[in-house]
């Protein structure tokens, strides 16, 4: 018995270690920190440009969190509907992906007006770069954590054959 309340209490303990929003709050606030940091070395961001143009971006990002936030609330509802293997009607879900559609028609638009709107603030070039720079810094994440996963992956492979064994054709 003892043994089964010691390891209900440890597993307690280890559940509590992953529950940390703070965690994702850091995380969240760190990869803030780090988009600034680019986006002004990317820029080449004068004082006075940043001074201008970070309180617009940020409203801009709230803009899209909502957006986002939306388009979240959506999908959630419509797996709540399957997870309860409720009868889904076509016209159900022709109007989900109606508003889903909408949603990401919004989100452009937001995109555009955004950076369409900064012409009071960056010249041209700088325009061009900020139009690029969300693909370049989400291919650039991508390959990270693509080369991240294949260092892991290439480990747990290596011990599954016997540590450091050269493979043989195919």
């Amino acid at each position: 018995m003892k043994h089964i309340l010691l390891l209900i209490f440890v597993s307690g303990l280890i559940a509590q270690d992953f529950d940390h929003p703070e965690r994702d709050h850091e995380r969240s606030e760190k990869m803030e920190m780090m988009m600034v940091w680019k986006l002004t070395d990317e820029l080449d961001l004068s004082p006075e440009q940043a001074e201008k143009f970070f309180p617009r971006l940020r409203k801009h990002r709230n803009e899209l969190d909502e957006v986002k936030k939306m388009e979240r609330a959506l999908a959630g509802e419509m797996r709540k509907k399957m997870g309860e293997d409720e009868d889904l009607s076509g016209k159900d879900v022709k109007n989900t992906v109606k508003k889903a559609t909408e949603l990401r028609k919004e989100v452009v638009d937001l995109e555009s007006k955004f950076l369409l709107g900064m012409d009071d603030i960056l010249s041209p070039r700088q325009l061009a770069i900020l139009g690029m720079f969300k693909q370049k810094m989400m291919k650039n994440v991508r390959g990270e954590l693509r080369d991240n996963h294949g260092k892991k992956g290439k480990r747990g492979k290596m011990n599954r054959r016997g540590g450091n064994k050269k493979r043989r054709g195919f």
